[in-house]
């Protein structure tokens, strides 16, 4: 026997039964709040019938304080007349639930036969409600109480249905089901046509004696049309159409709805009147039911007032549009931009239709992605006045002019944007400046050239092509040299090209080959020498001629390469070490490239990460003054100590440090280290430290040098930047205002490798540097050449009259020292002195050059 403890658990009403409840005016009866909470608000004070109360209290009078009430006390002979509207369902574990007995006025409600019927054979609403006043009950203990909405004879019935749980000695849970419909009953008639904004009215005819419509009655009206008529359901209802439409100051509407009821046509007419200032627009439609008339009535002032916005748009609408009738073709409106592109006058194109534009379809157009509103344009060409052929895209709409169904034509002309397409596509896949393919064109048919091969075709060899020293053309004579430049090395590069062969221009000053057929290195050695011969030979720029060398690097299919991507990279490789060995060269894909190259790149991860943990040091190389035979100070220079490879060639980590981008980071480290040690050296010493051009470039160097003297303590008169003459090509009032807001800190300027670049004279001029650093390559060959030695001697003479200082780097053996004084230079720098030496051993060099009274402070940063 099934026990259950009635406050066990809350009620989950059904929200959807809820809200229809609340939409149809009636209360909802279900609650979430718990049994035990409900003080007053019991299931049976809120049912209408006095019935079901009654057997609510006998329900909650038979239950105890653990169990149900039993099924045979309380069913059994003790329902009276109730049992006609009583219904007992029985469910045994998972089976459907089964209705045992059903009395008569039960199956009239829900219009089934129900007597040992399962639940499923009920009406859909009937089993969805009686299923949740089951479950309800069956989960709290408690009856459940659900509203059920049905149709009756045009009429809206809402049932009360009473769920309440049983216990029984025999198997299965029980529970009785109470159902009555409630008294108040909606029209459904009348919500249908309520609840719509249109006008309805149904009308019966006034006839005269002789039996002909004289007038109609309003027998029923909405409130749509009570105001479409400026008046109200309680005015019109039972009134004359005639008054309705007098008021309205309409008058001629009665003829329409005689015609109607006299034929039994549908029939419709349109009147306006003013209301308040405003114009109000009606349409009306008329339709006979037996003897009766229906007429609905519909505001369409705000469609003519989109009419004639329609009608504004389409005739100062630059896009050709014509308007076509759906039925044959012909043409309703044409606006002026049409008229233009056809070349016809108005009457005598209003005289054609579509067909007659129309040569043939060329073809599907593009889907504007919404097919209910504008299907995708269609491409044909039609013929103009002048028997001029247009390419163009029709793109067509629905719509209804004046009550004909219609289609909205508009006319793209295709010609200038097939003209533009044409461009854009050729830019996708070619260089602007050369008009030739570029990479990704270049990729494709390298690509094509390994599926050909491994089909059978011939071997083939990818050429990457780099101009040696460019850049000085775009930074001497302007970008539109170097434009040239690149224009005529594309030009020669095609004349050079079979016809099987692909030549791209990369990016920059980097070009790109596929060369058909050329399978062996010989032959690869040969064309690509050939190739760098034409490439050298004298460009015309604008009357100026200028030498162009090239760099070229080869990788042969067959050979390491398997796949496009490795062809690239390896003749990528040899064009670096083409470049790195002497320029103006042809190399050959090898092995052992591809091993530098992975040294290199490890090399580079390696030196990202001594950034990050501090790996470098300084070393020091003296700087000796010629007159006073003293140390005058040194330059400091960065040295990498590998926690396995030692000590790492500057040679070999600056320029990968240049290339990362890691430069300016290392620059900045030199600077403040510097700057920090120095500040312990004799007071008469200077420290002189580079820096580099991306470090000179950028907007952080003079705050650097000035953090740099402000956090070490150095008087900034002890510190000599050294600028390469490489740095000062570009941007020279730039570089100007750098150089003076470096003096305006006090601190000494020195131009390093003077002799090597092309500006040095005209930044002479223009600003006082502290000291002109001969470049070593002038030094080393001082003693056999006498051109260096005359160039020592212009230089060191420049200085003198400008006030500058003069250090000649390199000096290793004394012959090169005895010229150099002779000479006058100033100041000397080279390892016939000292080569670069660490920290720890600067006082015995300072000791040696400077005597004993100028030593090293001693701290505990003295020693590294």
């Amino acid at each position: 026997m099934r026990t259950s403890n009635p406050a066990a658990s809350p009620i989950y009403p059904d929200r959807d039964l809820e809200a229809r409840c609340e939409q149809n005016g009636q209360p909802c009866v279900a609650t979430r709040e718990p049994a035990e909470e409900r003080d007053g608000l019991e299931l049976d004070q809120l049912t209408e019938f006095h019935d079901a109360r009654v057997l609510l209290r006998k329900w909650k009078a038979a239950r105890t304080l653990n169990s149900l009430p039993l099924y045979e006390d309380l069913v059994l002979g003790s329902l009276g007349k109730l049992a006609d509207e009583i219904a007992v369902v029985r469910n045994i574990g998972n089976e459907e639930p089964v209705i045992v007995r059903a009395g008569n006025k039960f199956e009239n409600v829900v219009q089934r036969n129900c007597n040992l019927t399962p639940l499923s054979s009920l009406p859909v609403n009937y089993q969805f409600s009686i299923s949740t006043a089951l479950d309800c009950a069956r989960s709290t203990g408690s009856p459940g109480l659900r509203l059920c909405q049905s149709t009756v004879e045009g009429m809206i019935s809402t049932v009360e249905l009473v769920a309440l749980p049983l216990a029984s000695h025999w198997e299965g849970e029980f529970f009785l089901l109470f159902a009555r419909p409630r008294e108040k009953q909606v029209d459904l008639a009348s919500l249908l046509i309520n609840s719509t904004n249109e006008g309805i009215m149904a009308l019966s005819c006034l006839e005269e004696r002789n039996g002909q419509p004289l007038d109609f009655m309003i027998l029923s009206i909405n409130d749509g049309a009570a105001k479409l008529l400026g008046s109200t359901v309680e005015k019109l209802r039972s009134s004359r159409l005639s008054e309705a439409l007098t008021r309205a100051g309409f008058r001629r509407g009665l003829r329409a709805l005689r015609a109607a009821l006299r034929t039994g046509d549908h029939s419709s007419f349109t009147f306006e009147y003013t209301a308040e200032k405003h114009k109000v627009s009606i349409k009306a439609g008329i339709s006979r039911a037996g003897e009766l008339l229906t007429v609905t009535l519909i505001d369409v002032g705000e469609l003519r007032a989109r009419e004639a916005l329609f009608r504004s748009m389409f005739d100062a609408n630059p896009v050709p549009m014509v308007v076509v009738a759906q039925q044959d073709a012909r043409i309703l409106r044409v606006n002026d931009a049409a008229l233009r592109l056809y070349g016809y006058g108005r009457d005598d194109f209003m005289q054609l239709s579509l067909r007659d534009l129309r040569l043939r379809e060329l073809g599907g157009g593009e889907d504007d992605g919404d097919g209910d509103v504008q299907a995708g344009g269609s491409c044909w060409t039609h013929e103009a006045a002048c028997g001029t052929v247009l390419n163009v895209v029709e793109y067509e709409r629905d719509i209804t002019v004046e009550g004909v169904p219609a289609t909205l034509a508009t006319i793209v002309d295709m010609t200038e944007r097939a003209r533009a397409e044409a461009q854009i596509t050729f830019l996708a896949h070619h260089d602007p400046l050369t008009r030739l393919p570029n990479r990704t064109v270049f990729t494709e048919a390298l690509e094509r050239s390994f599926s050909d091969f491994e089909r059978g075709a011939t071997a083939f060899s990818v050429l990457t092509i780099d101009l040696d020293g460019f850049k000085l053309i775009n930074d001497t004579q302007g970008h539109d040299a170097g434009d040239m430049v690149l224009t005529e090395v594309a030009r020669r590069l095609v004349e050079l090209a079979g016809a099987e062969d692909t030549v791209a221009r990369l990016g920059g000053d980097e070009f790109a080959m596929i060369l058909s057929g050329c399978s062996t290195r010989e032959a690869c050695l040969e064309r690509a020498t050939h190739i760098l011969k034409a490439l050298d030979l004298p460009h015309d720029l604008n009357g100026r001629l200028a030498n162009i060398e090239a760099s070229i690097g080869i990788a042969v299919v067959p050979g390491e390469a398997k796949v496009p991507e490795q062809a690239l990279k390896f003749s990528d490789l040899a064009l670096y070490r083409a470049k790195k060995d002497t320029g103006s060269a042809v190399r050959v894909f090898e092995p052992e490239m591809d091993r530098v190259e992975s040294e290199r790149r490890s090399l580079e991860v390696e030196l990202r990460r001594a950034v990050i943990e501090r790996e470098f040091e300084l070393h020091y190389q003296p700087i000796m003054s010629v007159k006073t035979g003293r140390l005058r100070g040194f330059e400091a220079l960065i040295r990498w100590r590998h926690p396995s490879r030692g000590l790492v060639p500057p040679a070999d980590f600056i320029p990968l440090a240049e290339e990362a981008g890691l430069i300016e980071q290392m620059g900045e480290w030199v600077l403040f280290e510097a700057c920090r040690q120095a500040v312990d050296w004799p007071g008469h010493l200077i420290v002189a430290v580079n820096v580099s051009a991306r470090q000179f470039g950028s907007d952080r160097l003079v705050g650097t040098v000035r953090n740099a003297l402000d956090e070490s303590g150095l008087a900034a008169e002890r510190l000599e930047v050294e600028i390469t003459e490489s740095v000062l090509l570009n941007d020279t009032q730039d570089n100007i205002e750098v150089l003076q807001q470096l003096r305006a800190l006090n601190a000494r300027i020195a131009l390093d490798d003077f002799g090597t670049g092309y500006s040095s004279m005209g930044y002479l001029a223009k600003f006082p540097f502290n000291r002109i650093k001969i470049d070593r390559s002038f030094v080393r060959d001082i003693g056999d050449n006498k051109s260096s030695q005359a160039v020592i001697r212009a230089i060191v003479s420049l200085g003198s009259s400008l006030g500058m200082d003069i250090t000649a780097e390199g000096v290793e053996n004394a012959d090169q020292l005895e010229v150099l004084i002779s000479e006058n230079c100033s100041d000397l720098q080279g390892y016939l002195f000292s080569p670069p030496i660490p920290r720890q051993d600067l006082h015995r060099v300072i000791e040696a050059y400077c005597g004993p009274e100028d030593t090293v402070c001693e701290d505990k940063d003295k020693v590294a």
